[in-house]
């Protein structure tokens, strides 16, 4: 039986990843790719069962197609590629940053697009610290919108199951607010911390009594520079806001330091103290799964309507799929969510929306609608 073929356009640290990871662990994928520097594609002729030095060439017969560039090339690529890709190929890209990508995707290839980010890295890069295990139980943010076609959807979301990670549906904007703050805000961060440590006096006499907290909370400042000015340029809206939030609270601290006001300020570090501990020790991400069925028209919008009130009340989509009715006009989307909190505010909301909602036996929920 003829397998199906996976491109993977850009072999560096995520690209090169999923090829070794898919090669490992999705055996019905003949694994092609492409990378535009000769020295990257040598170095990962062993991760993939074919390399091109053309992406035209790489996607010509692929079932599926994984942009894996920096992000701000990704519009171009899509445009390039767009009048070859073969018409029932479905497409993906792994940027961090998903407003700008997914209008491109959709742009390009309509509803075949499917916009993802395996949240799943590390302040190494290249084809050389490609690691198959990379993706294992991390999760894997898909962002379909009102034109992604379920079909696209689960082809994506079961190549990231396959290859070890968790996909979890978010509309495009909550994404790159949330990654803003979970990330890109933090790599600026650390920089910064550098920055002061090393133009401050004695540089080498500092860094040397650097403690395990500096170096734990700076280690992403080693992370290649270029790539993160194109994650900061494609997200920088929601970049700015977020450094406005961090810029704003640390001036808060500054100012109870100045006026001595030691109460205070052992209040906000109590309160952050507190935030820390309960977002790690009992993530949002990782509560019990919740259940959730409804119907739903054969309508343009269905699914982004869905995703977006998930997306405003913080309700993580763990898993997701569409069943069509073979009646025609309306099919079934099925639902987990993580914890029972999220999924019965879920269930109200798409309730006060009209939909009729079913909630597993054992989640303990009403039935809303």
């Amino acid at each position: 039986m003829s397998r199906s073929r996976l491109a993977v356009l850009g072999t560096g640290l995520i690209g090169g990843s999923i090829a070794l990871a898919a090669r490992a662990r999705a055996p019905e994928y003949e694994i092609v790719g492409y990378d535009h520097d000769p020295t990257t594609r040598a170095a990962a002729e062993g991760a993939l069962d074919r390399l091109f030095d053309d992406p035209v060439a790489a996607v010509a017969g692929c079932d599926l197609v994984v942009l894996a560039m920096p992000v701000d090339r990704i519009p171009a690529v899509c445009d390039l590629l767009e009048p070859v890709v073969r018409s029932d190929a479905v497409v993906t890209d792994v940027g961090s940053a998903k407003l700008d990508v997914v209008a491109a995707g959709e742009r390009a290839f309509g509803g075949r697009f499917v916009g993802g980010h395996p949240m799943a890295g590390s302040e190494r890069h290249g084809i050389d610290a490609a690691d198959p295990a990379l993706f294992d139980d991390a999760w894997w943010i898909l962002t379909p919108t009102q034109e992604t076609s379920s079909t696209a959807y689960r082809r994506v979301a079961g190549l990231a199951g396959a290859l070890g990670a968790h996909p979890v549906a978010l509309d495009p904007g909550t994404h790159d607010a949330l990654v803003a703050r979970l990330s890109h805000v933090p790599q600026l961060t650390a920089s910064a911390l550098v920055d002061v440590a090393a133009t401050a006096g004695d540089r080498d006499a500092l860094l040397e009594l650097a403690g395990g907290g500096f170096r734990d909370v700076t280690r992403i400042a080693a992370s290649d520079p270029a790539l993160w000015v194109a994650i900061l340029r494609s997200n920088r809206n929601a970049v700015l806001e977020a450094l406005d939030r961090v810029t704003g609270s640390l001036t808060t601290a500054a100012g109870m330091i100045r006026d001595e006001r030691w109460d205070d300020l052992a209040g906000w570090l109590e309160r952050a103290r507190r935030a820390r501990l309960g977002l790690f020790a009992k993530p949002v991400m990782g509560a019990e799964p919740v259940a959730l069925a409804l119907l739903i028209p054969d309508r343009p919008g269905v699914l982004a309507e869905v995703t977006t009130a998930a997306g405003s009340l913080g309700a993580n989509i763990e898993d997701l799929r569409i069943i069509h009715s073979t009646e025609g006009g309306r099919g079934r989307l099925e639902l987990v969510i993580s914890g029972h909190g999220p999924a019965a505010e879920l269930a109200g909301a798409l309730g006060g929306l009209g939909y009729r909602v079913e909630v597993a036996p054992d989640a303990g929920l009403e039935t809303s609608g």
